[in-house]
């Protein structure tokens, strides 16, 4: 029989009301109460890792949930993880890639209502949850992704979309990799995951100095000259359409060639959610390519800046391009690379 390891760390799905509002208060065994017949996935154990709204889920919330698997690695089948969802894409998105040669399926999932409350989704997406992770397991599958209302959802590609609908993320520029309703599950899609990166990310240095800029008329360039003055290890900005970054007017230019002269890379990304950017094919594109950025080609926020925080502390100067361009984890439509 298949054994698995629940690690629960909060979120809506633990949460009961406060005299603040809502506050993760249940432990793990508490939850799994709710849903009865559970055990018929396998024998399941109950750590309770964390007990947080996941706003204040942090990078060093993500290396105490990598080690607590590395040192587990052996010791189960594979591993269920309940988060809150307001972070969940992007603790996927950086387990994705703090976990390289990972041989076991991890799976998050979480819930839009409390587990208990009438017309939850909770009992549903931990029921589905662990299908899904027996049916990645019986294939022998592995790497990290997200189960949410019937769907699996690949780690580095998944986004909150909407913030009160229990379909509540989506697979973003990715197939899903699978469908449930209840036992019945079907998967449709498996990742390509390198054993090994360009750059050693055992030690778990995050770099969290990155700024995310969202764009818009009428933004001041002078802001963004500000930015420079703090001088931190990357700034994302999330650019226009394709990727367009305004020059007419508010000319933004100068300030990116001011943090070009200061070493400081500039990735650029859309706030469109779907489709990623293409500097080529605008002016508005082409004259930020001619000032060194760094396209975000069809990657999502999340996976940029949780590649950003893992990458930065090991890579080497002038190659950050080429390592972000290099696809670990199916997180970008680019050809794989490792560090073999």
């Amino acid at each position: 029989m298949a054994s698995f390891l629940v690690i629960s760390t909060g979120g809506t799905i633990a949460s009961r009301p406060g005299a603040e509002g809502l506050v993760p208060s249940l432990p793990g065994e508490e939850l799994l109460e709710f849903v009865p017949g559970i055990e018929r996935f396998g024998d399941i154990t109950i750590l309770d890792l964390l007990s947080k709204d996941s706003s204040n889920m942090s990078p060093e919330d993500w290396k105490m949930m990598t080690a607590c698997l590395r040192s587990e690695e052996r010791n189960y089948d594979g591993f269920l993880i309940l988060h809150g969802t307001d972070t969940m894409a992007y603790s996927a998105s950086a387990l994705s890639f703090l976990l390289p040669g990972y041989s076991k399926p991890v799976i998050l999932t979480g819930s839009m209502e409390p587990i208990g409350v009438p017309g939850s989704d909770a009992e549903g997406n931990i029921e589905c949850a662990f299908a899904f992770l027996s049916a990645l397991h019986g294939r022998g599958s592995r790497g990290v992704s997200i189960s949410f209302h019937n769907r699996l959802i690949h780690g580095p590609r998944s986004q909150k979309i909407l913030s009160h609908e229990s379909m509540a993320f989506s697979s973003i520029n990715y197939p899903h990799l699978g469908y449930g309703d209840g036992d019945r599950i079907t998967l449709e899609h498996e990742p390509t995951l390198q054993d090994s990166y360009p750059v050693d990310v055992g030690g778990m240095e995050l770099e969290t100095s990155i700024f995310l800029v969202t764009l818009f008329p009428g933004f001041r360039s002078r802001h963004l000259f500000h930015l420079a003055e703090a001088a931190p290890k990357a700034i994302v900005l999330e650019a226009l359409g394709l990727g367009g970054v305004p020059y007419l007017g508010e000319n933004l230019l100068p300030a990116i060639e001011k943090f070009r002269d200061q070493d400081i890379p500039v990735v650029i990304t859309t706030q469109c959610v779907y489709g990623g950017v293409d500097l080529s094919v605008y002016e508005v594109g082409r004259k930020t390519l001619e000032l060194g950025v760094i396209s975000g080609q069809d990657m999502t926020r999340e996976a940029i800046i949780t590649k950003l925080m893992t990458v930065i502390p090991g890579v080497a100067k002038g190659e950050l391009e080429s390592v972000l361009h290099c696809n670990f984890c199916d997180e970008i439509e680019s050809p794989s690379c490792s560090g073999d």
